[in-house]
């Protein structure tokens, strides 16, 4: 029997400050792409390869997100996670996974998109006995970005903050793959980053990078969007 497809936790609830000038103050995973909010095509694109519930973490904007996406499929569950108070992007997916059913989940930001086969990713986290797994790519000038160190073996060795003389290097493409209780690893507080505050400390505990040739789009600020805007309409046809 085939393993089920993992539940899929994506972060919906940042202010995005740098995109007000084109979502007015609204969640900025309903900005539009082609008539149709980014979450949308992102959900769609992973329920495409198998992906069957999904935990909305929400926050800011939460009415709006809510409003559209409850009682929106058949063909799949939405389950939303609501912050009372800002959780950070550690503890909104920390919070989130409290609503996971399956033995490891997928979790990733809601502004970003990358063609990235969620089946493998997922079974090479499971080939490695990963606790958790990082989608990466290698971006041409990452001089804009933190950077990532990989060993031979696939396992991530380091962080870097943002060099200005840094060129080609792997980044974070906003996609992981968790063991359920893969939090139950390091201390944290209730308001953390995912990627200052825990990572970092998961380095040398079967934490692996999975390698992704796509670029990722990222729609958090005006230029990003723009650019999203002529890359998703031809990816969709």
């Amino acid at each position: 029997m085939s393993t089920p497809f993992p539940d899929v936790v994506i972060l919906a609830g940042g202010l995005g400050k740098r995109l007000q000038s084109v979502t007015g103050g609204g969640q900025k995973v309903l900005a539009k792409i082609g008539g149709q909010p980014f979450l949308e095509i992102l959900i769609d694109y992973i329920a495409s390869q198998g992906g069957k519930r999904f935990i909305l973490c929400i926050g800011h904007g939460s009415d709006e997100v809510e409003a559209y996406f409850k009682n929106k499929y058949r063909d799949r569950e939405i389950i939303f996670s609501r912050e009372e108070s800002a959780l950070g992007t550690g503890g909104a997916i920390k919070q989130g996974a409290g609503h996971v059913k399956t033995t490891q989940f997928i979790a990733m930001n809601g502004d970003c998109f990358c063609v990235i086969d969620y089946n493998r990713l997922f079974s090479f986290h499971q080939e490695h006995g990963a606790q958790a797994t990082l989608a990466v790519t290698l971006m041409p000038d990452a001089r804009d970005y933190g950077t990532i160190e990989i060993a031979f073996d696939s396992t991530i060795a380091a962080f870097k903050e943002k060099q200005p003389q840094t060129a080609q290097a792997f980044i974070n493409t906003g996609t992981y793959c968790f063991k359920r209780d893969v939090f139950s690893l390091v201390e944290t507080p209730v308001k953390f980053s995912i990627e200052y505050d825990f990572f970092p400390h998961l380095v040398g505990r079967g934490f692996y990078a999975f390698k992704v040739e796509n670029r990722f789009i990222d729609i958090g600020t005006p230029e990003r969007y723009s650019w999203a805007q002529e890359h998703l309409k031809r990816l969709k046809g």
